[in-house]
């Protein structure tokens, strides 16, 4: 008998949570959803396109990106963290779907293609989508809250 397993999918705000230097607000909590993926809690989905913009946005903040040390890293969390390409049918869903953000939208259909529980990510916009239907949404800190309380 299969047994389900909880699945969410983590925004590009999250893994920036956890590589950027100084800490971000929501870093704390961030680094608890790594550690309760790492531990097989619940699975948690990223794409590559969330890698490669968290790879220039950090190259942009500070002004000596460490590439190896982020590739060290990538690397690690493909031991625990399922890691993504969209796809054209996900291009193809936000453009239809489109809210005026066609990365968010992007993310948001292929976390409902992979079966998503959740979206966990910090972004208010994201968050306030008119489509009330797929995954639930959470904020990193709420999400922690809702892994405490179960």
């Amino acid at each position: 008998m299969e047994t389900f397993k909880f699945r969410a999918f983590l925004d590009t705000n999250v893994l920036l949570d956890v590589l950027c230097k100084p800490k971000r607000p929501s870093a704390d909590a961030s680094a608890t959803i790594f550690q309760a993926i790492r531990t097989g809690i619940f699975e948690g989905f990223i794409t590559t396109q969330s890698l490669i913009d968290a790879a220039y946005i950090l190259s942009r903040l500070s002004g000596r990106f460490d590439r190896e040390a982020f590739g060290q890293c990538v690397l690690a969390m493909t031991n625990y963290l399922n890691i993504n390409a969209i796809n054209v049918f996900d291009i193809r869903n936000a453009i239809i779907r489109s809210d005026g953000d066609l990365e968010d939208d992007a993310q948001f259909a292929h976390a409902e293609d992979l079966g998503c529980d959740a979206i966990i990510t910090s972004d208010r916009s994201f968050r306030q989508r008119k489509d009330d239907s797929g995954p639930q949404f959470f904020t990193p800190e709420s999400f922690v809250a809702r892994l405490r309380g179960h």
